[in-house]
């Protein structure tokens, strides 16, 4: 990996202001993950709230590694959502773990991938996300919206949840086509 991002890391981009997850926002990220509608298409969580505040203290000791980012996103103070960085091979990476409160409004949820990338290949210096982690076939919105950044499908698999689709996406794909979705969803006025 090119550059660890430093322990304090925040930052406000599209309207939202966003950071590292720590043990007090647990309650939060059990909440949305424990949900089932919204859990439908991640990996299952065990432990109980207990559990979650455990799985954060290990994954602090991998984000002060860099070996993974794990965010929690606020809209005017208002925690609304969660995403992932991990699995960094030199200058590859997965992004996932994407999920927001419902009825966040649109640009919001939206802008949340957006800054994923931007931190993976403007901060961090990444040149190729590889989601080999995949999205479920059922899960179209998700597959739609990537592709529209340029991810392409390159595997099909099955897991305990079902078919699963491997998504790649190289920085001059999201480079090309980010401009036309920041204006497309309104985001560049929330700069």
């Amino acid at each position: 990996m090119n550059k660890i991002l430093p322990p304090d890391f925040h930052d406000e981009r599209y309207g939202l202001t966003f950071r590292f997850v720590n043990e007090g926002d647990a309650e939060f990220v059990y909440k949305l993950r424990s949900d089932p509608t919204l859990s439908k298409y991640i990996h299952d969580i065990h432990g109980g709230l207990e559990g979650q505040v455990e799985w954060i203290r290990k994954y602090k000791e991998r984000e002060a590694a860099g070996q993974e980012y794990y965010f929690i996103f606020f809209k005017d103070g208002k925690p609304l959502g969660l995403n992932r960085l991990y699995s960094f091979h030199d200058t590859t990476y997965t992004g996932g773990s994407w999920v927001m409160v419902p009825n966040s409004p649109m640009e919001v949820v939206l802008a949340v991938p957006i800054i994923m990338r931007e931190i993976a290949f403007e901060d961090l210096g990444m040149t190729f996300e590889d989601n080999y982690d995949a999205t479920h076939v059922d899960n179209k919105k998700v597959i739609k919206f990537n592709k529209m950044f340029g991810c392409k499908i390159y595997k099909h698999f099955m897991d305990v949840k079902g078919e699963y689709v491997a998504m790649s996406l190289t920085k001059e794909d999201f480079e090309a086509n980010k401009p036309r979705l920041v204006r497309m969803l309104n985001l560049d006025s929330n700069e």
